[in-house]
């Protein structure tokens, strides 16, 4: 049998956890405009605010802040939208540019908000940067950190930003900075709402929005946060009770079954923090910088494992909901760190699958 050495994988990869869990991002086959799958963008109305997105990896699109502003207007630049038949702030687009002069640490993101305060017609709808939404951005200048700008007055459109960008004192020239990465996302937690996104077109390209899809470097976030470094890395473990079905007749089995099925997440988290102690107890409550335990509550959180496939491109985990389980011990010993060990056993969420392991496109 042949072996094809470039299909073995190695390397670490990383948990990250959000709870409450109210801000999920993740494949889903409830609406699609075209193909089997788009992405869902979930927020439940409670939590924080933050970036619970679908992102694309840009910089190979070529584009810099002059040319995408030219793009945008000869409609190279658009996506499909399905938004609930509701009035809330709907998806925001996010585009990342950096400066790649030497020595520049110049960067900035113009955000477009064409659907705030809008009313969802429960359809998939195509929306056309041509139309020429408010935008706000904000970044560094090329000397870094002390010499950033920032303007949310939504006074600017598409068309404008980047004459008003180059104007800045803060900025030299940003018509060569180069588009690197792209974000279609819900930010306000409040209200509870779900959008979904599916066939964009970039740079006049056109793009599937399907789970290893030709859209380049595609992820799903929400706001999570990493547990940090681990002691032995993340374990994912799935089994499948199965039982056979037997009839007098026939001395093999005739089928077989699946009657349970689990899947559990390990991971024994080297940094100690309240934040990882409180997700590894189930029955615990963290407020502030205390962590207390007696009420019984029963966290659901969202989990994501994110690492490298074997081509070397982002491979992500994603398990919407699941609750920690089993014994917490960690030890405090002289000239021995503190390990926080955690099992988190996935459920079954009211929508959606119960893990999707995505290997993303180039």
């Amino acid at each position: 049998m042949a072996k094809t050495i470039a299909n073995v994988l190695v390397g670490v990869a990383t948990l990250s956890i959000r709870q409450p869990n109210d801000a999920i991002a993740q494949w889903s086959k409830e609406h699609a405009y075209a193909g089997t799958w788009s992405a869902k963008l979930y927020k439940g109305g409670s939590g924080n605010a933050g970036s619970t997105c679908l992102e694309i990896d840009a910089s190979g699109l070529g584009e810099t802040l002059a040319t995408w502003t030219t793009g945008c207007a000869a409609n190279q630049y658009t996506y499909w939208h399905y938004f609930e038949a509701l009035t809330a702030n709907w998806v925001q687009v996010e585009f990342h540019f950096e400066d790649q002069t030497a020595g520049s640490e110049g960067w900035c993101d113009i955000t477009a908000v064409p659907h705030q305060g809008h009313l969802g017609t429960a359809a998939w709808v195509q929306y056309d940067m041509v139309t020429d939404p408010v935008v706000g951005f904000g970044g560094w200048g090329e000397e870094g950190i002390g010499d950033n700008f920032f303007d949310w007055d939504l006074g600017d459109t598409v068309s404008s930003v980047e004459g008003t960008i180059n104007a800045l004192p803060e900025v030299d020239s940003a018509s060569d900075w180069v588009l690197t990465r792209i974000r279609f996302e819900l930010w306000e937690a409040e209200s509870a709402r779900s959008a979904w996104i599916d066939s964009i077109e970039l740079n006049g390209v056109a793009y599937t929005i399907e789970p290893g899809g030709t859209a380049p470097g595609m992820t799903l976030s929400s706001p999570f946060t990493e547990v940090g470094y681990t002691e032995d890395g993340v374990k994912l473990e799935y089994t499948a009770s199965e039982a056979d079905v037997d009839v007098e007749e026939e001395t093999f089995s005739i089928g077989r079954v699946i009657t349970k099925e689990t899947l559990a997440v390990t991971c024994n988290m080297a940094e100690s923090s309240l934040y990882n102690i409180d997700k590894a107890m189930a029955g615990s409550v963290l407020s502030g910088s205390i962590l207390t335990l007696g009420d019984g509550v029963n966290k659901t959180m969202n989990l994501k494992i994110a690492g490298t496939n074997p081509a070397g491109y982002i491979r992500e985990i994603l398990i919407p909901l699941a609750t920690a389980t089993g014994t917490v011990g960690m030890s405090y010993r002289k000239g021995e760190k503190t390990v926080v060990p955690v099992t988190f056993q996935a459920l079954k969420p009211t929508t959606g699958k119960v893990c999707t392991i995505v290997d993303n496109a180039a």
